[in-house]
């Protein structure tokens, strides 16, 4: 499912790639998942696609400070950046998750789905392997986007497949045969990496507004949502978790 600019490195040529709101996602994600405490004695996690491994080195050390007892904790990309990176308690992997037919309890991919060709495919593929999966989806499908035709622009560097909104993105998982447990939005406009430019910094004001009246309806006109979602793939299911 790779795509050449991820295995010839040119995507990750500076390692450090999106690390800024690596504490973000983790966070968002570790707020959610925590809000299921009986998902805690969880033993093994991946983070398929971790890019710098910042976000998966944030997850592993708040999921044994909330009382998981992880034996297991690997980053996976098929960048080859990866080799050089390191961390005491996380071990990372160049390749595809499953390959070697890994499984593990839970598995996060964040920003990664919209990168993907044959969504529903790779997230059977993935959920075969686990049991927990924690997405973060970027919510493209938004006014602002298609006025100004962001479309034809996220399909480059090197590109969002799908846009999706909140809807959309809930019918895929399903569609993938994944039980969703729950979400919650998260404010990529808060994000460091959601306010750098001067346009984010002028629309700042009122994204914030309208995230107080109401996050989708700030995912559908001015944009800066993100969706983050806890799903039950079919081994899930097996072994008694429910939403």
């Amino acid at each position: 499912m790779a795509t050449a600019v991820y295995t010839r490195g040119e995507y990750f040529s500076d390692p450090l790639r999106h690390s800024e709101d690596a504490v973000f996602k983790a966070t968002e994600f570790l707020d959610l998942f925590g809000s299921h405490p009986g998902l805690l004695n969880i033993r093994s996690y991946a983070d398929v696609g971790c890019g710098s491994g910042a976000a998966t080195i944030a997850v592993a050390e708040g999921l044994r400070q909330r009382g998981a007892q992880l034996t297991e904790a690997t980053g996976y990309d098929v960048s080859p950046h990866v080799r050089a990176l390191s961390h005491k308690s996380v071990h990372f992997m160049e390749g595809t998750f499953g390959s070697q037919s890994e499984s593990v309890d839970l598995v996060t991919m964040f920003d990664v789905i919209e990168h993907v060709p044959a969504p529903i495919h790779f997230l059977k593929e993935i959920a075969s392997h686990a049991k927990i999966l924690g997405l973060h989806i970027p919510l493209d499908n938004s006014a602002n986007v298609a006025i100004r035709d962001g479309y034809r622009r996220n399909l480059k560097d090197p590109g969002h497949l799908i846009a999706l909104d909140t809807a959309s993105a809930l019918n895929l998982l399903a569609f993938a045969g994944l039980q969703t447990m729950d979400y919650k939005y998260t404010l990529a406009f808060k994000s460091p990496s959601g306010h750098q430019s001067f346009k984010q910094k002028l629309i700042y004001p009122l994204r914030w507004g309208l995230s107080l009246i109401s996050p989708w309806i700030l995912s559908k006109t001015l944009g800066g949502v993100s969706l983050m979602v806890l799903a039950i793939t079919p081994r899930g299911m097996e072994a008694g978790l429910s939403g």
